[in-house]
């Protein structure tokens, strides 16, 4: 079995019947909801600064993942 990470954009008064089908249908490991940061992004240089440093963290941990996981 493999884990598979999504995200998605809903409408917020669906998400309440979204996430009972998905418990219903799959094994929900983990759910967030993602806060909107499009007007912080655009107008928070350090905010930009900390997307990217957040990025690359996971550009290395994927690549420790994939070169380490046998």
């Amino acid at each position: 079995m493999k884990t598979v990470n999504i995200t998605v954009k809903i409408e917020e008064h669906s998400i309440r019947d979204f996430e009972y089908w998905l418990n219903q249908n799959l094994e929900v490991i983990k759910l967030v909801i993602v806060p909107d940061t499009d007007e912080l992004y655009n107008n928070d240089a350090y905010f930009r600064n900390i997307v990217k440093s957040v990025k690359k963290a996971q550009r290395i941990r994927d690549k420790y993942i994939n070169d380490n996981n046998k």
